[in-house]
């Protein structure tokens, strides 16, 4: 897959699209799997529900959040 042309997305996701490094976009996303399933398992279930300050998202609330933008973005 290769990266898209300027004129293939709305100009608000270029900044995002620059995020992405040069590489097979496969193999990038596995690796990125890889390691956000690795640091999530270092934290132990008990802490899921705990917020910083109170008006604050959850640590379950905040994965959920990054869940659901996947799935719209894709």
């Amino acid at each position: 897959m290769e990266r898209p042309n300027e004129n293939e997305y709305a100009a608000f996701y270029a900044y995002y699209i620059n995020l992405v490094p040069e590489g097979n976009v496969i193999e990038l996303m596995r690796t990125v799997h890889l390691e956000t399933q690795s640091i999530l398992q270092q934290i132990p279930p008990s802490k899921g529900n705990f917020r910083y300050a109170p008006d604050k998202w959850s640590i379950k609330e905040m994965l959920q959040h990054m869940i659901d933008t996947e799935r719209i973005m894709n």
